[in-house]
């Protein structure tokens, strides 16, 4: 017994393979996910915490100088608004980097669910702010073209908050029917064998990666980008429509206008990119963090950072600098302004009614004359060799200015018979 047991372990050293393993049957595939690296996780999770506290401080500011006319000009709930929706796309930023080393694969389909109501809600609410307030600016110079009135008119609040809430009716029920017929699921992307990082190890590596999909995943996404993409192509021709414009009820429209730009050239770079590197977790979502994180730290920053250089500059409201060239008028001469244009649109029509009643006179006027083989109607549109006077018919026929009543017609070269006189006064 004791030489067989050492002729086996002979045989078995024998067969053994030269690091000492027993060579496998069999290949061993050990399945490893994918993740995103930690540092940039890291890294873009403190950008967003930094961009969302500088929101929350821009929200109080907003708040606490709501009485100024810089913040009033440039309605400061919209820009609430607009802050809120940032706040929300960098929260989104959090769980987009949150993957399998985070989150089981029960609790995911809820990280997918929850990533997609973040991005169309902040997404609606920051540019949705940003669109209503250039929106009402194409609007005013619009109507000014006909009725220079218009530019005085103040503009209604509920105008633009209507079109934000538009907007968020039109998320709300794309994904609700996203939500409800086709919800978002863990799906498993497998790629081909790769060799371990020991040579000495008997095994291949299936590297596997998750993503958020649906069954009828590019449906609903062609659905979102064509409703968003609509929103960003009418955003930016409204920009480029008021780039020159300067209207007082709206004192941002220029910076909102270059914001708009900034937002649709990366929405439009990032939307395709990041369909195309779907399958790099870091790339993808960095690319897709940097434009988030871009997009909002620069609309705050042409919006809001001539606010506040204005408000450190001018601490007691007083008269501002050129980043509200308008506000040097006072209320006082604001409502003297208005009040002239009422009188100046009063004398207008007043004008105008009395020119067509004229017009009126004459040419019937012109027709009973010519009728009658009297005057032509060459004699009484003869423009400035034409003059109607009132002339106050005595019983001597002659023209006086107390008594009777009556129109006489003067020409350059001639006066009206006393029978043309006494038609036109029982005519009249």
């Amino acid at each position: 017994t004791a030489m067989l047991n050492t002729e086996a372990r002979n045989c078995l050293n024998a067969i053994r393979s030269p690091g000492g393993k027993v060579p496998q049957d069999r290949t061993i595939i050990r399945r490893v996910l994918r993740t995103v690296s930690l540092p940039l996780f890291i890294c873009m999770c403190v950008i967003s915490s930094v961009g969302i506290v500088i929101a929350i401080a821009l929200v109080v500011f907003n708040v606490w100088n709501n009485h100024r006319r810089v913040i009033q000009s440039s309605h400061p709930v919209c820009n609430t608004i607009m802050l809120f929706g940032i706040v929300v796309c960098l929260t989104a930023v959090f769980l987009l980097g949150l993957d399998g080393r985070f989150v089981s694969p029960g609790a995911y389909p809820a990280i997918c669910q929850t990533r997609a109501w973040l991005l169309s809600t902040g997404f609606t609410l920051s540019f949705g702010a940003m669109f209503s307030k250039v929106w009402r600016v194409h609007r005013l110079t619009t109507k000014a073209k006909s009725d220079p009135k218009v530019r005085m008119k103040k503009v209604e609040p509920w105008k633009l908050y209507s079109m934000v809430s538009g907007l968020l009716v039109a998320d709300f029920v794309v994904m609700v029917a996203w939500q409800l017929h086709d919800p978002l699921q863990r799906r498993i992307e497998q790629f081909p064998l790769e060799d371990p990082e020991s040579s000495n190890d008997d095994s291949k590596i299936r590297p596997e990666l998750e993503h958020c999909e649906s069954h009828n995943n590019n449906v609903w996404l062609a659905v979102i980008y064509a409703y968003k993409g609509l929103v960003l192509i009418f955003g930016l021709f409204l920009a480029y429509e008021t780039r020159s414009v300067k209207v007082k009820q709206i004192n941002d429209s220029r910076y909102v206008g270059m914001s708009i730009y900034n937002v649709v050239i990366l929405c439009l770079i990032t939307a395709p990119v990041t369909m195309v590197i779907a399958s790099q977790q870091d790339a993808s979502y960095a690319f897709v963090a940097l434009a988030i994180v871009f997009c909002c730290f620069l609309s705050m920053a042409l919006i809001f950072v001539p606010k506040v250089i204005e408000v450190i500059r001018h601490p007691r409201d007083k008269a501002e600098s050129k980043y509200n060239p308008d506000a040097g008028i006072s209320k006082e001469d604001e409502e003297r302004y208005q009040k002239l244009l009422n009188e100046n649109e009063d004398l207008q029509r007043l004008i105008s009614q009395k020119e067509e009643k004229i017009k009126l006179l004459k040419e019937r006027l012109a027709e009973k004359e010519a009728g009658k083989g009297g005057l032509t109607p060459s004699m009484l549109t003869q423009g400035k060799d034409t003059l109607i006077v009132a002339d106050f018919i005595t019983d001597a026929g002659t023209s006086d200015s107390a008594f009777g009543g009556g129109i006489s017609i003067y020409t350059r070269s001639s006066r009206c018979s006393q029978s043309d006189v006494e038609f036109s006064e029982s005519y009249l």
